[in-house]
């Protein structure tokens, strides 16, 4: 069934999302649409009251009210009990009669029905307990409880059933009553979720570290040697950090090593820690010589498809106690089509890194930054694997064709859009294969990239940003934001077995809630 929205509002009424879940897994033959917290000025009751959902159908309009916890009523009060505490609640039987007659109120007032009578009814669902009680004021049929949770598609046909013997309610809505009332409720009470509120969404419900994550760390704490691999967004570094944080409260000295000065920046924003180390291979000379350091008891490498030289292992082999054959080392690394970026990557170094002393093998399986729109796209346009997703559908990907000067003046509408938007201008990045100078940024007004940030490496300190970004597609890598917006590349639907997607791959990977994606087919044309 279709669930307006189409993810549940952040209520923080996980009974609520349970049966949102429920509703989206029910197959209709007929048109069918659920909303989720609907407000109706003109309640029975109350100046204005909330129906938990609404469901438009053949057989009529229904509210379902859910209330969970452990459900009680003594003497006409009703009470919930939570984790969270015991709280009196409204009577739902009630609660959902009244709704009912408040939206019929709306719908008969404003739609212009072919069908003479509304069919009506209600509902009231107790995911987490068991309903036995008969009672003068409600019937078995229109309440849902734990048991029927499991069964919800059989339970909601049997409630549609029992409405629709009621004489009151023994037509069909035709189609078109029922596409007129899923018109006039769509637009007073599904406004289109902004992009703001998905970014907020996507940032509520995202996990630093999944449960496989953590199974990992915990694994990683009792083995002395990984390597682990994982695609763009599946947690790398943030396992990583994790395990520093782990290994630094045990007062071990730990040597947290990189390719890229933007990523040891970022790295430092996350984990602001005196006692840990993080540092470029090529500033690691420099970097023990200031702390006074000979060597580590433990090192762990982000983004290792970087290093991946026998150069640069031969360095940090140097700088570990016992070395990588004996010492304890944390190798994380994606050679998933983003290799020879920064640095070329030397599949013998990595065949020598697999020989020292049988280091543990891991893959990340999850993907915990993208949401489930961005990835399936990444998946589809590139061919790669970047995970299970682990977040919420989130907004479709936005994308753009045409020449330069098409481009540019899509760019120029989308920035004025989302500058007078509500979104906060430091989740928003723009990301180009060229430098500014020469990106289709360069095309704008003046005043049109006012106050768009140019990054370097110094300005990564400044993350999380207050203002919208600017940076070339590989001094990125490794890093992420809300809102990206992809320049200067081609359609991938035009690369050929001999092109690299690296770039492709990176640029799009560093979004977590939206992206947009400029395709320049200027070559094309």
């Amino acid at each position: 069934m279709k669930v307006i929205p189409n993810v549940p509002y952040n209520n923080d009424s996980f009974a609520e999302q349970q049966v949102f879940e429920a509703l989206k897994a029910v197959n209709t033959e007929y048109n069918c649409v659920a909303f989720h917290s609907v407000m109706l000025p003109n309640h029975a009751y109350k100046r204005i009251g909330e129906a938990d959902f609404v469901i438009v159908s053949r057989y009529g309009v229904f509210v379902l009210e859910v209330k969970g916890g452990k459900v009680s009523q003594k003497d006409g009060k009703w009470v919930t009990k939570t984790i969270n505490g015991v709280f009196e609640i409204s009577d739902p039987f009630k609660q959902g009669n009244s709704a009912l007659h408040g939206l019929h109120e709306k719908i008969t007032a404003y739609v212009d029905l072919e069908q003479e009578r509304l069919p009506l009814g209600y509902g009231v669902i107790f995911p987490d307990v068991l309903w036995d009680r008969d009672g003068a004021e409600w019937e078995s049929e229109i309440v849902c409880d734990s048991r029927y949770m499991h069964q919800f598609e059989h339970w909601l046909t049997s409630f549609f059933e029992y409405w629709h013997k009621r004489p009151a309610n023994s037509k069909f809505l035709s189609d078109n009553d029922v596409s007129n009332i899923i018109d006039y409720l769509r637009p007073d009470f599904d406004f289109i979720q902004p992009l703001f509120a998905h970014v907020e969404n996507v940032n509520n419900l995202s996990v630093k570290l999944t449960e496989e994550q953590y199974h990992y760390v915990d694994m990683a704490m009792d083995n002395k040697r990984i390597i682990c691999s994982g695609g763009a967004g599946t947690g790398k570094t943030f396992l990583a950090a994790e395990l520093c944080r782990r290994f630094i409260a045990q007062g071990k000295t730990v040597l947290l090593a990189c390719h890229s000065s933007w990523l040891r920046h970022y790295l430092t924003t996350l984990i602001p820690s005196e006692k840990l180390i993080i540092t470029t291979i090529s500033g690691l000379s420099v970097t023990m010589r200031r702390e006074d350091i000979d060597c580590f008891d433990i090192l762990v490498v982000d983004e290792g498809q970087d290093v991946l030289n026998i150069k640069d292992l031969e360095h940090l082999n140097g700088v570990l106690k016992d070395g990588f054959n004996n010492g304890q080392w944390y190798f994380f690394h994606d050679i998933n089509n983003q290799s020879n970026i920064l640095t070329e990557f030397d599949s013998n170094a990595m065949t020598w890194l697999k020989d020292q002393n049988n280091p543990a093998i891991f893959k990340l399986n999850i993907n915990c930054r993208n949401t489930s729109n961005i990835l399936l796209k990444i998946q589809s346009s590139l061919a790669c694997d970047l995970g299970k997703p682990a977040l919420i559908e989130g907004p479709e990907v936005t994308e753009f064709f045409g020449d330069r000067d098409i481009l540019s003046k899509e760019l120029s509408r989308l920035l004025e859009e989302l500058k007078q938007s509500e979104l906060d201008k430091g989740s928003i990045t723009i990301l180009s294969a060229f430098r500014k100078r020469k990106s289709l940024l360069s095309l704008l007004e003046a005043d049109e990239v006012k106050g768009i940030i140019e990054l370097d490496d110094y300005k990564v300190k400044t993350y999380p940003f207050t203002d919208i970004t600017f940076a070339e597609i590989a001094n990125f890598k490794g890093l992420e934001n809300d809102v990206i917006i992809l320049l200067d590349l081609v359609d991938p639907l035009y690369l050929t077995k001999n092109d690299t997607n690296s770039l492709h791959y990176v640029g799009m990977s560093r979004a977590k809630a939206k992206l947009y994606c400029f395709w320049d087919n200027s070559d094309l044309i």
